[in-house]
């Protein structure tokens, strides 16, 4: 990685995830958790793409497979980290199933709440929680199941768990998957427009050089992105 690459990783990710919850920055904390399935359901399982009603696989503008991302989420959750979301190891299901996690994923991060609890008598409704004390906010005074209308979750044990899973199957897999394809490239242009160490033809010039000779804003933004890119 280059010195003028800062780019937000994987695990960058799952960091920011703890800070946020030892900051009690619960929101933040919540949604970036809730992403972690986005990205390892990618990574693990290519192959579950969209497809048209008669079975053929559906393309994106660059004629390449189109994500089903639903499916690859729920699939990851169910295969990864569902053991990380039961109450008892000896528990048979979890406490939230990858169907209600992606359900809540959608909900929260495009429409800031959890399901709608206002629904008729046959509807999941999902409570979210802080400071609970234990996993599930359970003020009903029942133990939750994944097939019970009501589902308690404490926030803070939600991202730790997920964080959990993650990092799980990071250790496992970083070896054979790629993860680089869902990083988040950014630069630090403090950094990239420091004269260089050495003097070889990639070398990036200062800020104050290019003005002196004349080039003009957008040039030398080009430029340096050229250059940027060049030594990334």
């Amino acid at each position: 990685m280059s010195h003028i690459d800062a780019s937000f990783t994987f695990l960058s990710r799952i960091e920011e995830i703890e800070l946020n919850i030892a900051d009690k920055r619960w929101q933040s904390a919540l949604a970036l958790a809730l992403t972690l399935p986005d990205i390892c359901g990618g990574i693990a399982f290519p192959e579950i793409v969209k497809k048209y009603r008669d079975g053929r696989i559906m393309l994106d503008r660059q004629k390449r497979p189109t994500r089903d991302v639903g499916g690859q989420y729920i699939r990851w959750f169910d295969s990864f980290a569902a053991p990380y979301f039961k109450l008892d190891e000896a528990d048979e299901k979890p406490y939230i199933c990858g169907e209600r996690c992606w359900q809540l994923r959608c909900e929260y991060l495009h429409q800031n709440k959890g399901f709608n609890n206002e629904d008729d008598i046959d509807s999941v409704r999902f409570h979210l929680g802080v400071n609970c004390g234990c996993s599930v906010c359970d003020s009903g005074g029942e133990k939750p199941d994944a097939d019970l209308l009501d589902i308690r979750i404490d926030i803070e044990q939600f991202c730790l768990r997920m964080c959990k899973a993650a990092k799980s199957y990071y250790n496992s897999s970083h070896t054979e998957k790629d993860f680089d394809i869902y990083n988040t490239p950014v630069l630090d242009f403090t950094l990239a427009v420091q004269p260089a160490r050495n003097t070889d033809e990639t070398s990036i010039p200062a800020a104050e050089n290019a003005e002196q000779k004349g080039e003009n804003s957008a040039g030398t933004g080009k430029t340096l992105w050229q250059k940027i890119f060049k030594r990334m």
